[in-house]
């Protein structure tokens, strides 16, 4: 697939909000180097409009979901400035959003290297727990991992907690997502601990920094890192209030509107 044709039509994709045909489907096919290359080129273009790039986020660091999908390896896209919140998403921006319950990495200094082990990533940043919005450009969930790279890794928005030092094994950190409420329609629960991303987030950091550094850059200072869905995601719809909480970080939470 050409690279600049798939940037324009994941770009016109996102700006109109219309469901955009699959490009593992495309006549030409769509190739792993394709793929990536689709995606650098659509952070390129947005580098040079200004945006500011505000850490990563990986996909796919479940082993169960891949095993499930028949998915290999996982993958990661860029998060930008605009896509924080602080707590409230409006979801006239998105097509068909989903919340995954994360834990997130900050670092407290540039990070760079294939030799960097989980050991070095926890005593270089802080962790909090976070909400991922994922909105796939797609007009079906059917996409393949080639189109979620392409799409890169379907990043959308986020919201934070509160970074802070942790005193037990990444592994160990727990989270649990609640939506909806007593009150309203379609809530629900859901747990799981830091095994789930890669067997620790820490582990999940190290690999998105091997990937970084074989595509010659780097995690700078203050970059945050996604660090994969712990749980299943659940849909989002306008009036919709998410919480995700953990004992050992605190909490956050998304209302949609």
């Amino acid at each position: 697939m050409d690279v600049s044709s798939g940037a324009d039509r994941l770009e016109r994709a996102r700006s109109t909000l219309e469901g955009l045909p699959l490009f593992s489907r495309d006549a030409t096919g769509l190739t792993d180097e394709e793929a990536w290359a689709i995606a650098a080129e659509v952070d390129r273009r947005l580098l040079s409009r200004g945006r500011q790039r505000t850490g990563y986020k990986l996909g796919w660091t479940s082993a169960a979901m891949r095993e499930a999908l028949g998915i290999d390896t996982p993958n990661f896209g860029s998060l930008w400035d605009d896509m924080a919140t602080t707590g409230t998403l409006a979801l006239s921006t998105l097509r068909h959003p989903k919340a995954e319950p994360e834990f997130a990495f900050r670092a407290d200094q540039a990070l760079s290297g294939a030799g960097i082990g989980a050991a070095d990533v926890m005593r270089s940043g802080r962790w909090a727990v976070a909400l991922e919005v994922v909105d796939p450009r797609w007009e079906s969930y059917d996409f393949t991992w080639l189109d979620n790279t392409a799409d890169g890794s379907s990043a959308a928005a986020y919201a934070l907690g509160p970074f802070v030092e942790v005193d037990v094994a990444p592994e160990d950190l727990s989270l649990t997502m609640t939506w909806g409420g007593e009150r309203r329609s379609g809530g629900g629960r859901r747990s799981g601990d830091g095994r789930a991303a890669m067997g620790s987030p820490a582990e999940a950091v190290a690999y998105l920094l091997a990937e970084l550094t074989h595509r010659g850059t780097r995690l700078e200072a203050g970059m945050i890192v996604l660090t994969g869905g712990i749980t299943a995601p659940v849909d989002l719809r306008p009036g919709l209030e998410v919480d995700v909480s953990s004992p050992q970080l605190g909490s956050c939470t998304l209302v949609c509107t």
